[in-house]
């Protein structure tokens, strides 16, 4: 009777067993309910913070975007008045501008704005006569020769620049001009053939450039020379892509259309505000006639009379021929055909920036008495904000100190 007895232990050890898989079944169960319940935990409380991180980011490109509304109603007022565009504006006046902005209040962080003139500026694309497309403007040619041999100088000898700065401007003229032939520019100029052999092969332009960063892909050309530094100036921040005209022509007596105008194709003027020019363009408007030191003198001449003041107002009109006859100026040699003292595209950088990030939107409008049509529009992400000295990235830098924005 002893197998009797040990049937009752038997089953008791597998009722325990039984009780034993149902409790770790159970623990499994809770434990995998748990890392369910907590991953979905985790993932709302991300998603959370990331709408919070979008309403935030929201909140500051619609104050950066109000930011460009103000200015553009800015220029739209001093449009009305018609006349010059000069420095002494308020939208060329940092301080006056700043000033301004004092007036508002914006939620979420501050608003910084900066209005430059385009054409204060050299145009790319006036270096070949449009509408043609052929040719290279002579003016626009030897403008560009002084503005290079001043901003592109050789650590060791000039001559090395010279000859890199003559590539350059027939590389340029090639890639300009809508004459795709076998024929080059000079000895050292590129046509579709030369881009068509590189490692990474793309087209020719053959016309006009749209952007500058466009130009980094001409022969001779890259971003680092658009970037690169010389006395405190930078190449692309005297170089503008915009500009463009439609010339008129006047009809015949007696066969005009109702507008009694024809038009004709686009061109470039390249004549440059003299009102706004800085100081490498001034210089580099004034024929290789005149010694270095002449140029120079006569051009900070020009740039300190436009800003001369008392301590409210400005003490000289820049109309005119002013800059012929100024202190310091006469005789300068500036082509009057290459001046203007109106401007009718501007660029605008707007910037919202509160304790943590900031949004920059940057664009481009054209000015038709006080009607202004916007013309390109850029939006950069958020940015963090960077504390007192920390060390920033060269390509942040480099956009931050492009639209003229100190840190």
């Amino acid at each position: 009777m002893l197998w009797k007895k040990g049937l009752p232990e038997k089953a008791e050890a597998r009722r325990g067993e039984k009780g034993g898989v149902v409790i770790i079944a159970v623990l499994t169960t809770l434990l995998a309910m748990m890392v369910l319940v907590f991953e979905v935990n985790n993932r709302a409380r991300n998603e959370l913070k990331n709408l919070a991180l979008t309403a935030h980011e929201t909140q500051l490109r619609a104050t950066a975007a109000s930011g460009v509304q103000i200015a553009m109603a800015i220029l739209a007022e001093d449009g009305k008045k018609g006349g010059v565009d000069s420095v002494q504006e308020l939208w060329a006046d940092p301080e006056a501008l700043k000033a301004f902005l004092e007036e508002f209040s914006f939620y979420p962080g501050e608003l910084d704005l900066v209005i430059t003139d385009e054409l204060g500026k050299i145009q790319v694309n006036a270096l070949v006569a449009y509408p043609a497309g052929k040719h290279f403007n002579a003016q626009q040619k030897s403008l560009w020769d002084r503005l290079l041999a001043l901003l592109n100088r050789a650590d060791d000898e000039d001559i090395d620049s010279l000859g890199e700065n003559v590539e350059i401007v027939n590389s340029m003229k090639d890639w300009l001009d809508f004459d795709d032939g076998d024929a080059i520019t000079g000895l050292t100029g590129a046509e579709e053939d030369y881009y068509l052999s590189l490692d990474v092969p793309y087209p020719c332009g053959n016309g006009p450039v749209r952007h500058l960063d466009e130009l980094a892909r001409i022969k001779g050309m890259s971003l680092s020379l658009l970037n690169h530094s010389e006395a405190g100036f930078r190449i692309r921040d005297f170089l503008t892509v915009f500009g463009a005209e439609t010339p008129r022509v006047e009809a015949k007596e007696g066969t005009a259309p109702p507008s009694g105008e024809i038009p004709s194709g686009f061109t470039f003027p390249g004549r440059i505000n003299i009102n706004t020019a800085e100081f490498p363009v001034v210089f580099a408007m004034m024929p290789e006639t005149i010694s270095d030191l002449d140029r120079k003198i006569a051009a900070e001449s020009i740039v300190a009379y436009r800003s001369e003041r008392n301590d409210s107002d400005f003490l000289h009109t820049l109309e005119g021929d002013w800059y012929t006859s100024c202190p310091g100026c006469e005789n300068n040699g500036i082509d009057p055909q290459m001046v203007r003292t109106n401007s009718t595209v501007f660029s605008i950088a707007s910037r919202a920036v509160d304790k943590q990030d900031e949004v920059i939107v940057h664009c481009v409008v054209e000015r038709d008495g006080f009607e202004l049509k916007i013309l390109s529009w850029w939006e950069g992400g958020v940015l963090p904000k960077p504390a007192q000295g920390d060390a920033l990235s060269e390509g942040i830098k480099a956009l931050w100190e492009g639209y003229g924005l100190d840190f």
